[in-house]
């Protein structure tokens, strides 16, 4: 029924640049800003922030678009929303557990819990997931993969 080149014609020139302009933002938020890779302590750090916004993003798209059939714009608004503020709300949680607020100034909070790259790599993981969302779930590329011949024998052989 559909092939691959039927996949690739599903995105229009806007879906295109979306999609790339997405992925400058997690590279950029992700990589090149909070310095993610120098070392092994920032690269577990990366994974935590990025993993949690990725998920608590899918999550709440499925629950709005999927569950309560919100409108695409409103279901953004309300991922992002949530997710950034459920990270504002861990990192001032981890920052009053430390012991910080009220001893030392606003900056220096800030400089020293690395607070603004926390944010940076919650955007990027709240990025990967909008680019799952735009070419997995919106275009529903994974229904044509599935349907296709060759993968329904390899499917098929595994079962018997």
């Amino acid at each position: 029924m559909n092939s691959l080149n039927d996949i690739s014609e599903k995105y229009t020139v806007r879906d295109k640049l979306t999609l790339i302009f997405l992925s400058l933002g997690v590279i950029c938020f992700g990589f090149v800003f909070p310095d993610s890779l120098s070392d092994h302590n920032k690269l577990v750090h990366f994974s935590a922030h990025f993993g949690m916004s990725f998920l608590l993003a899918l999550c709440f798209y499925a629950l709005f678009s999927i569950k309560f059939r919100v409108p695409k714009a409103v279901s953004y608004t309300v991922l992002v929303t949530a997710t950034l503020v459920i990270g504002i709300v861990y990192k001032f949680w981890e920052i009053a557990t430390q012991g910080m607020v009220g001893n030392l100034s606003f900056q220096l909070i800030m400089d020293r819990t690395g607070c603004l790259k926390s944010m940076s790599q919650n955007l990027s993981g709240l990025l990967t997931a909008m680019i799952v969302i735009e070419s997995l779930l919106q275009k529903n590329l994974v229904s044509p993969l599935i349907h296709k011949p060759s993968f329904r024998s390899l499917n098929y052989s595994s079962r018997n």
